[in-house]
């Protein structure tokens, strides 16, 4: 559930980093961190499982605020943000933008907000405005989507944080 402040088991965050990027994940266990790994996993997933494993930092997670993920949206260049819009606002087979499947917590703020950044006729500030706030609320929903994403590897923003790390942290 990504409600801020919510604490994230260590062994839970590392299978939503490797869920992140869909490398197919029976179970974890550790410390040591040990993965088993789909039937269907590749020898390349395995790899980028097992380097995920190797640079995990092995502690509990709290879901950060929605303002904190902002700021960090924020923070973007034009060009990242360009790529994060495209690919979240992309249509899916469920639903004609991607954030608009979102099945977490934020749901329903996520199908409000698309109103203000699409159909609202607001001017472009106020679109981009909500259009980051959608990705903010996205991205608690999703932690680790953003997290060095095939669309654009230059992006990292994240929904989790480290539990000993203060509320407005922005980093990894």
């Amino acid at each position: 559930m990504a409600v801020a402040g919510t604490r994230v088991a260590a062994g839970t965050v590392l299978h939503m980093q490797l869920d992140a990027r869909g490398i197919p994940v029976v179970g974890v266990s550790g410390p040591p961190w040990l993965v088993e790994y789909g039937p269907g996993a590749t020898e390349e997933q395995v790899a980028q499982g097992d380097a995920i494993v190797a640079a995990f930092d092995g502690q509990d997670h709290v879901y950060r605020t929605l303002c904190a993920i902002y700021f960090d949206v924020q923070g973007l260049t034009g060009a990242q943000y360009d790529n994060v819009w495209a690919a979240i606002s992309a249509p899916t087979a469920a639903a004609p933008r991607l954030y608009l499947a979102d099945e977490g917590s934020n749901a329903v703020t996520l199908f409000a907000m698309d109103w203000q950044a699409v159909d609202s006729g607001a001017d472009l500030s106020q679109q981009q405005a909500a259009a980051r706030r959608i990705i903010a609320a996205y991205v608690q929903d999703y932690p680790y989507y953003l997290d060095h994403p095939d669309f654009d590897t230059t992006v990292a923003v994240y929904g989790l944080a480290p539990v000993d790390v203060p509320p407005a942290w922005s980093g990894r």
